[in-house]
């Protein structure tokens, strides 16, 4: 059975590459355990609060049925029905009651803060910086298409965001090589690049930027994009339609990657703005598949933080 060392699971950094590849191996058996009807009560008995400070669709839904699965509960806390706490305080509190807390919001210092005091596991559900959850999701899905995930190459366009950091973080970790493109004042945050770059060297990927997006998906096994405006910068929607329109996923860009290169997005998206609904619907999207994984990934993940 899978046990990881770490706590809590804030940025995918705190996984070993033998815990990552454990957790995949782990995520399609219970993949599979599940379309055979099965299910693994090892979580019996145990409940895990699911905060969530920003709206959610695959976060609330997947996390809510993998612990039911688990045979845990899930127990619902939304910004709206709970008043304004300091992070600390949360924490210790919910720890009095709760196995694991999954938090979804803002600044991921409120993650920080929490898993410094908290006796039991934090998950970062989602932050402005990172979506580690996601991205496990993405390897697993990268591992179904391809069998591997040393030496395949995937450019991720468009906004350099949490989803980026995340998969800067822990695709090269695994041995991926990636490449990216974003608009001029809108690259991935640079410490956070630094940090993945050393982690590239360890685990045998790469990771490399690009002006032209064109440039950066030559070649790609996978092209991946996000939403160009994330919650919380709605005000700034138009002006970023404008700047991003040249690094939109569509058939002319596709062209350029790999005959069958498959294409990903994390979901929600904005159809026909950074992604056509040509491609979205494309035979090679692995868009709903890699919604499903989140289930699968997250499975895996609270049997290796919570069993035992």
């Amino acid at each position: 059975m899978l046990k990881i060392k770490s706590k809590h699971l804030l940025t995918g950094e705190e996984l070993s590459r033998d815990e990552l590849v454990g957790l995949l191996d782990l995520a399609e058996t219970l993949r599979t355990e599940r379309n055979q009807g099965k299910n693994r009560n090892v979580l019996q008995g145990k409940n895990v609060t699911l905060l969530f400070e920003k709206p959610s669709l695959r976060t609330r839904v997947s996390f809510t049925v993998a612990l039911q699965e688990l045979g845990a509960q899930a127990v619902e806390l939304v910004s709206a029905v709970r008043k304004k706490e300091e992070p600390k305080d949360t924490a210790l509190v919910l720890a009095t009651y709760s196995h694991g807390i999954m938090v979804r919001t803002f600044e991921h210092e409120i993650l920080e803060k929490m898993a410094e005091y908290s006796p039991i596991p934090i998950i970062n559900g989602l932050s402005d910086s990172h979506h580690p959850c996601q991205v496990l999701a993405d390897l697993q899905t990268l591992k179904q298409y391809y069998g591997k995930l040393q030496g395949l190459k995937l450019c991720y366009v468009g906004d350099g965001n949490n989803m980026l950091h995340s998969l800067l973080l822990l695709l090269p970790f695994l041995g991926v090589h990636v490449t990216y493109s974003c608009p001029k004042g809108y690259e991935p945050n640079a410490l956070i690049v630094k940090r993945a770059a050393k982690r590239a060297l360890e685990g045998g990927g790469s990771i490399q930027a690009f002006d032209d997006p064109k440039d950066a998906v030559a070649g790609a096994d996978a092209i991946y994009t996000d939403v160009w405006a994330s919650m919380g910068q709605e005000s700034e929607e138009f002006e970023r339609e404008r700047i991003f329109a040249p690094f939109q996923v569509n058939s002319t860009l596709y062209s350029f990657a790999k005959k069958e290169a498959i294409i990903m997005h994390c979901m929600p998206m904005v159809r026909n703005k950074e992604i056509t609904s040509t491609m979205a619907d494309h035979p090679r999207s692995a868009l709903y598949r890699q919604a499903e994984n989140r289930l699968h990934a997250q499975k895996a993940l609270l049997v290796g933080l919570m069993s035992g």
